[in-house]
């Protein structure tokens, strides 16, 4: 499950660079690039989420190993 968080991370991380390459830096207001930056502040908080779930996993396996203990 790991590898799989990971690997959307990746995911996320190359469409918010593809998002950075769209982006028309002419005109940065709201109408022209909502989409854009919408995608891009949804793809920071996937990768946030994704990140504090990998931490929160790793935090539970290490009570699991201690309670054994």
């Amino acid at each position: 499950m790991k590898k799989f968080r990971i690997g959307l991370i990746v995911v996320a991380v190359i469409v918010v660079i593809g998002e950075f390459i769209i982006i028309d830096y002419s005109n940065l207001t709201w109408s022209k690039n909502l989409g854009s930056y919408l995608v891009i502040i949804g793809m920071i908080c996937t990768i946030a989420s994704l990140i504090l779930s990998i931490k929160h996993d790793k935090k539970q396996q290490a009570n699991l190993t201690d309670k054994r203990i």
